[in-house]
């Protein structure tokens, strides 16, 4: 270079100098006139980039200083702040979902704009061409290195959303492996609740389940006894959400519950309908994503399938599958449970048993289908005739039981009446060949009767009844109802005997 190359650059790199000063005096403003030239050359840059407002004029206008510090002879950018920045602005762009190519596009236009704004006051000077080449030097390898930043801190946000997802993957699979060992709702709530708070970091989380248009805590996870009631109330199945997100899977999940939780709520949904709700959260500060909704709706799925199916078996545990009523095992607890009650707070209880007496007889003249529309029409009658708060049982294959809280003997006696009343419409209605026939036994809690000895005592009175109506019945219709099967053996051997 010689003397006077040397002299011209030197003025060239002053005019630079003090232009980029200028520029730099006011970065808001900076920020603005970078911003209208973005918006006339690459208008759909600015909206990939999904910044608005003041935010897009605080991040022109950062990218702006460090182009223009870089075109400075006078003073070395703080290089390590830069790049960190940069960096972030990577990562948050990448977790936007914005294009890799977007982020080096855009950075291309800032460098446009930049060197318009330094060579817009020298339009037309003798040392325009110069004062253009240094800037374009300078700026090239400062973008290069924006550009290097910007990448990196994409691809860390792509390789943390990666582990993240594999994590969540193997929680999932571990939440469908763990819930599909257990049929019991509150295991299956535990270990719903440990896989997903494991999955996605949190500290706490509570399940209810739907029951008869409400919703009962079933188990909780990392909540003291005293913070439950607190944490149902800011995110339990109750509170209203700002967010809900409805994707391919069935359940939904809530976000923005309110309080000091940052939770995420999911609806379980089995075909169509709400099974319970899910809550997970944590105290700490927390920001949800998309993904962590998709991953807490595919859990929710699984849960909601475990918890229906762990319902119905427990259903089908404690159902008679002919009738809907309880089943025996059903019956003995709730008996056990009913005097225990009456015990401790002096409670009235009363049992009544009951005995298709004529179920064999149906069975044998008209068929097994016919004898279970018998059993199931005395469980219908049954239901129609006591209190919601009576438990009805099937207790055998032709025995009914019910247990009456509350209840006095009189009244058991009422309840005894109206279904003999009861199953004789409805045989009328149904114009049956055969009658439905049943007897009853009815007792009352004695204190300190444990409910066996209860139960024994109905029993009893119902075959006292069995015998008493079988005394009242006239010979000849004893004589047609008895042993039915030896008769038609006898008729069929005379038959057989005179070739008729």
């Amino acid at each position: 270079m010689t003397p006077g190359s040397a002299g011209a650059f030197g003025r060239a790199a002053d005019i630079l100098n003090a232009l980029a000063l200028g520029l730099a005096a006011d970065s808001v403003q900076t920020g603005r006139k970078t911003l209208g030239v973005i918006r006339a050359r690459s208008p759909e840059l600015v909206r990939l980039t999904k910044d608005t407002g003041e935010d897009l004029i605080a991040t022109s206008g950062g990218f702006i200083d460090v182009l223009l510090m870089s075109l400075r002879s006078d003073a070395e950018p703080p290089w390590a702040d830069h790049e960190q920045r940069t960096r972030e602005y990577g990562r948050v762009k990448a977790a936007q979902g914005v294009p890799l190519e977007t982020l080096i596009d855009i950075l291309a236009v800032y460098r446009r704009a930049t060197i318009e704004l330094i060579t817009q006051p020298i339009e037309g000077t003798a040392r325009r061409d110069e004062i253009f080449a240094l800037a374009q030097s300078r700026l090239e390898d400062v973008v290069e290195r924006l550009t290097t930043s910007i990448v990196r801190g994409y691809l860390e946000h792509l390789d943390a959303e990666h582990r993240s997802r594999e994590s969540e993957l193997f929680g999932l699979a571990a939440i469908v492996t763990s819930m599909g060992r257990s049929l019991d709702i509150a295991e299956t709530a535990e270990v719903a609740l440990a896989e997903t708070l494991a999955a996605l970091r949190l500290s706490a989380g509570a399940m209810w389940l739907r029951e008869r248009g409400t919703f009962r805590l079933i188990h909780a996870s990392g909540l003291d006894p005293h913070e439950i009631e607190q944490f149902a109330r800011e995110a339990g199945p109750h509170v209203k959400a700002t967010v809900t997100a409805i994707g391919r899977s069935e359940s939904r999940v809530d976000r923005g519950l309110g309080g000091v939780w940052n939770a995420l709520r999911a609806q379980l949904r089995v075909r169509g309908r709400v099974v319970g709700v899910m809550t997970v959260g944590t105290e700490m500060p927390r920001v949800f994503g998309a993904s962590d909704l998709l991953f807490t709706a595919a859990v929710a799925d699984q849960v909601a399938i475990a918890l229906d199916r762990a319902r119905q078996f427990s259903n089908e545990a404690r159902t008679d599958h002919l009738t809907g009523l309880a089943n025996r095992r059903e019956f003995e607890r709730i008996m056990e449970r009913e005097v225990a009650l009456a015990e401790r707070h002096d409670r009235r209880l009363s049992l009544m048993m009951i005995d298709l007496d004529n179920l064999k007889r149906i069975n044998d003249r008209q068929g097994h289908l016919a004898g279970d529309a018998a059993l199931r029409l005395v469980a219908q009658q049954l239901q129609r005739v006591v209190r919601t708060s009576d438990i009805c049982a099937r207790v055998g294959g032709d025995e009914f039981a019910v247990a009456m809280p509350e209840t006095e003997m009189e009244r058991a006696r009422e309840v005894a009446i109206r279904l003999r009343a009861a199953l004789k419409e409805a045989g009328l209605a149904s114009r049956s060949p055969e009658p439905i026939e049943v007897s009853t036994g009815l007792t009352a809690w004695r204190p300190g009767q444990d409910w066996q000895a209860t139960y024994e005592a109905a029993d009893g009175d119902l075959y006292e009844d069995k015998r008493r109506r079988k005394d009242d019945q006239p010979a000849a219709v004893q004589r047609k109802h008895a042993t039915p099967i030896r008769i038609l053996g006898r008729t069929s051997s005379r038959r057989r005997l005179t070739g008729g």
